[in-house]
């Protein structure tokens, strides 16, 4: 009993010592860990977009595809990822006449297409898409191991990258028990936002208000015109187009203007200016809602069309009536092979005699028979003459009933048989015709 209880004191010693020394050590602290985008975000490029115009007060939607253009108005913004949106000639004349009547927007040039098809927005401002300058700084890979770095190794090799990458990290790992004492640097909101990239590669803007703005576009893919490297802004059907170019690249631009009638395109050449990635840098999102200003936005960020189920769905009535109607016409195509079915023939096969009599007949009624008779008469009349059936023919008629007494003596027939096969006209009968066919194969045995 007594063994008992001070085993179980010292239990409780132990425990007690057990609490007190990890409260007197433990220590709690928060890591925070950038799991990425999450799943609205990655579905959806410009959510940051959306949610900053929200914040600041500038009501917009988004909308499906380009047929919206019917439903704008003139004090309306259309934001347009791909110019290829605007697919065809039509579309393309409903959109500037939308900007003639005041419209602004805002397009982003698509950067060559799969099918190689036309864009009929860039022809006929007379702009193309080319590749311009390559920034490590967009390579995703680089990004990750280099971090903001990225901007200034861009003229490097791969193994000078790599050589420089592996001496900082032997740096930082040596001079870490100096960075735990080391004072922290202070860095303001706008140095953790913003990459570190030289001022000839920005662009400075000013508004009419006095706002300035310093914007970064990706410099891989750029906008080209014939007459870029000589003016400032040239015209086009009526519309002044105007451009701001890269430092020391004269021939190229990020960002063309295009005024036409009471409003204006704005094309630019980087797709993610506003995306969720880089929307935050610089002054990218102040820059568009200077664009908007106080119209209305509609954006068409992912272009949607209806499908066979939802156009079958809005259209039942008319798939039902045309399928109907089609089944009537098919109906009354096919109604006079219907009704009861004909005997089937009979299985009777007739004797040879039978086909040689109704092909007699046959010939008789088509008025064939003369030919017939001619064809079988004149091989006769040259045997006997010796000269063509014609001379036969023409012969005298002494001469003629000779033959027929020497030919009847030989044949059994009658010299008057033998005379009227041979020489007299075509019989106008079947039974004649049948009789003189019947003395030409004696007179052909005969012989």
């Amino acid at each position: 009993m007594k063994i008992s209880r001070i085993a179980i004191a010292v239990t409780l010693l132990l425990l007690a010592t057990a609490a007190t020394l990890f409260l007197f050590f433990f220590e709690r602290y928060s890591e925070e860990i950038d799991r990425g985008f999450g799943d609205e975000a990655r579905r959806n490029r410009f959510l940051a977009a959306e949610q900053f115009l929200t914040d600041v007060g500038v009501p917009h939607r988004r909308a499906d595809n380009i047929a919206v253009l019917g439903e704008l108005g003139e004090g309306d913004a259309l934001f347009l990822t791909s110019s290829s949106q605007i697919y065809n000639v039509e579309r393309l004349q409903q959109f500037l006449q939308w900007i003639e009547q005041g419209g602004e927007a805002i397009v982003v040039a698509s950067g060559g297409n799969a099918d190689h098809e036309r864009d009929q927005l860039l022809d006929y401002l007379g702009l193309s898409v080319t590749r311009g300058e390559i920034d490590l700084y967009f390579n995703q890979q680089v990004r990750e191991v280099f971090g903001e770095q990225a901007a200034d190794i861009r003229d490097k090799t791969l193994s000078e990258l790599m050589r420089e990458h592996n001496r900082r990290v032997d740096g930082e790992e040596s001079s870490a028990e100096e960075a735990e004492i080391a004072p922290e640097e202070e860095y303001s909101e706008e140095n953790q936002r913003d990459p570190d990239i030289d001022d000839e590669r920005l662009l400075f803007f000013t508004s009419d208000s006095g706002a300035g703005y310093t914007l970064f576009f990706n410099p891989q893919q750029v906008l080209t015109h014939e007459l870029m490297a000589e003016e400032h802004a040239t015209e086009v059907d009526g519309g002044y187009l105007r451009w701001v170019r890269f430092a020391n690249i004269p021939d190229q631009s990020p960002m063309v203007q295009f005024e036409r009638g009471r409003g204006r395109i704005t094309l630019l050449a980087d797709s993610g200016l506003w995306q969720n990635d880089r929307i935050g840098e610089f002054d990218h999102a102040y820059f568009l809602s200077h664009l908007i200003g106080e119209r209305a936005l509609v954006m068409i960020t992912r272009p949607h069309f209806d499908g066979l189920t939802t156009l079958a769905r809005r259209y039942a009535s008319e798939f039902f009536l045309a399928g109907f109607l089609a089944l009537l016409a098919w109906i009354a195509n096919r109604s006079r092979r219907f009704g009861p079915l004909t005997p089937p023939p009979s299985t009777e096969r007739r004797s040879l005699l039978e086909h040689i009599r109704a092909c007699g007949h046959f010939y008789w009624r088509t008025d064939r028979a003369q030919a017939l008779y001619e064809s079988a008469r004149r091989p006769l009349l040259q045997k006997i003459s010796g000269r063509p059936a014609e001379a036969a023919r023409a012969l005298p008629r002494e001469r003629q009933q000779a033959f027929a007494e020497t030919i009847a003596a030989r044949s059994g027939l009658t010299s008057s048989e033998v005379f009227t096969t041979l020489w007299e006209s075509a019989p106008h009968s079947e039974h004649d015709f049948t009789a003189r066919m019947r003395s030409i194969q004696i007179i052909e045995a005969a012989l």
